[in-house]
């Protein structure tokens, strides 16, 4: 197993009562995006 972390970006919304979740995109994250996430801000 590897000590980096593998962070995705997921865009997605609720269908029919929240019974189904739709996945609209998914895509690795940025450095920007993944450093951001690992600080917590």
């Amino acid at each position: 197993m590897s000590d980096t972390a593998n962070i995705c970006i997921v865009c997605h919304c609720y269908r029919e009562s929240d019974a189904v979740v739709r996945i609209i995109s998914a895509r690795k994250a940025t450095k920007k995006e993944a450093d951001v996430y690992v600080r917590g801000i």
